[in-house]
């Protein structure tokens, strides 16, 4: 997720926030310092609400981070690789480099959500009981911990995607009818109904008077709307470009440079006259770099003439991808790493490369023309 910090490590995943876990936690804290707690526990002075409701905040996302924590090291222990957790204004989310390969494995990694908040809110609940004091401050935060990991697990357990349960619905659809697509696309359809039942319900608390309240579950609503849409049409290109290979897609007399020759020709003869953003770089038919535009915009203009690509050329890390690879793979990458392009690597060969815009075309030609344009 753009925009985060990463915190530290646990069991080697890296744990983050997103900048608008900051507004969340402020948000959170000032909801319970100014109506939760007074109203549940009246007669505390101003200081004793405001730091209880901080420290249940935090202890919120404490929650959250071990509900995340289960999806991710089930994740793991499934053979599958995670990334990290990013904490962001709605909750959380595990990073993984791919989608589950079997319904099994996305039941098992979803369901251990929603059950790791239940448990968790039984043992708050459990403890709730040690406490003498039941009007104390360690009390009220012991209570609300206990309230809010239930309502998150049954939240979570609505099938709807790209909530856990709408997960649960995809795999149990998915292992039944032995179709993915079909399976996300009912599942992405429950979540954009959800979503649009919660916008429709902020929008009734907000004309009722509950300004925040209201706004917040809209806000939650066009989230869950619009992430299960985004997952929906995910998977339509993923059909669209199954079976098809990086070299059906590829140029096959791509444009590539020498390291010697100088920034100035570069922007001027290839990205000028070929509308690109990149080029690769290499020597004696072997790929060393690749240069972008977004390389160029470090040197100052006056220095392009004198400076060699050598000098600017990104080395490290280089993203490749063989013509044999399938188009998702290349896809994949590119959304993985943020970047508009991938290096084509064949057996240590300079290939050329395969950008955002040739997928987006190839994309828009396959539309055009029907399924019968895919290659045999």
């Amino acid at each position: 997720m753009k925009s985060s910090f990463r915190l530290f490590r646990i069991a080697g995943i890296d744990i983050g926030i997103h900048y608008t876990w900051i507004f969340a936690l402020a948000l959170i804290s000032w909801s319970l310092a100014q109506g939760f707690f007074p109203q549940q526990y009246p007669g505390w002075n101003t200081l004793s609400y405001w730091i209880t409701g901080l420290i249940a905040a935090l202890s919120l996302f404490v929650s959250v981070l071990l509900h995340e924590l289960a999806h991710s090291l089930v994740a793991r222990a499934r053979g599958m690789s995670v990334n990290s957790i990013t904490l962001f204004l709605f909750g959380g989310v595990s990073n993984l480099q791919e989608e589950p390969e079997k319904p099994k494995i996305e039941f098992a990694m979803a369901i251990v959500g929603p059950l790791t908040s239940l448990a968790l809110a039984g043992i708050f609940w459990g403890l709730t009981y040690t406490v003498g004091n039941k009007e104390s401050q360690f009390a009220a935060v012991l209570s609300y911990l206990t309230i809010v990991n239930l309502v998150v697990a049954i939240f979570n357990l609505i099938p709807g995607f790209p909530l856990d349960g709408g997960r649960v619905l995809r795999s149990i659809i998915w292992g039944t009818t032995k179709n993915l697509s079909k399976a996300t696309n009912i599942a992405a359809t429950a979540g954009i109904v959800f979503g649009w039942v919660l916008i429709a319900f902020g929008l009734f608390q907000l004309l009722a008077g509950n300004f925040l309240g209201g706004l917040w579950i809209a806000f939650i609503g066009w989230f869950l709307s619009s992430s299960a849409d985004a997952n929906r049409k995910e998977i339509t290109i993923r059909e669209h470009l199954s079976g098809i290979k990086v070299k059906d897609v590829m140029n096959l007399n791509p444009e590539t440079i020498s390291p010697d020759i100088s920034v100035e020709v570069v922007v001027w003869d290839i990205f000028r006259k070929h509308h690109g953003r990149a080029v690769p770089v290499c020597q004696n038919g072997k790929l060393v770099g690749i240069v972008t535009i977004t390389d160029v915009k470090e040197l100052s203009r006056d220095k392009w003439a004198e400076t060699t690509v050598g000098k600017i050329m990104t080395q490290k890390p280089l993203y490749t991808v063989s013509p044999d690879d399938s188009l998702q793979a290349a896809m994949e990458l590119i959304a993985r790493h943020d970047i508009n392009q991938v290096l084509i690597n064949s057996q240590g060969e300079c290939a050329g490369l395969i950008s955002r815009a040739d997928i987006i075309n190839y994309l828009q030609f396959k539309q055009e023309l029907g399924a019968g344009a895919a290659k045999d």
